[in-house]
């Protein structure tokens, strides 16, 4: 049983248009999701360092008080919960950023 085929030079392929808007757009929202998380990510950053940063010298070194023992002001669970929340923060940053979305 012979089958006709259309010839490839007869058939019409229209590309569909870029549409800059469109992506424009869609990169804005990104930006703004991004964003959001960074500024949480950095509100989280200074309430651990406003815990850790008494305890330590402008160049960076340790005072002896906190090598005796550090207790966080906010509680142990609450300054762990921070910590973890930015690890959450970075990671989505960086799955926005660097990791090719699915089509």
């Amino acid at each position: 049983m012979n089958k006709e085929f259309r010839n490839p030079d007869e058939m019409q392929f229209t590309p569909e248009p870029f549409n800059t808007q469109r992506k424009n757009r869609e990169v804005q929202n990104i930006r703004y999701i991004v964003g959001s998380l960074n500024e949480e990510a950095q509100k989280t950053w200074s309430d651990l360092w406003k815990e850790l940063k008494t305890g330590v010298t402008p160049a960076g070194m340790v005072m002896p008080e906190m090598v005796q023992g550090f207790i966080p002001e906010c509680g142990w669970a609450e300054f762990l919960e921070k910590f973890w929340l930015m690890k959450h923060y970075l990671d989505s940053i960086d799955r926005y950023l660097y990791q090719t979305p699915h089509s």
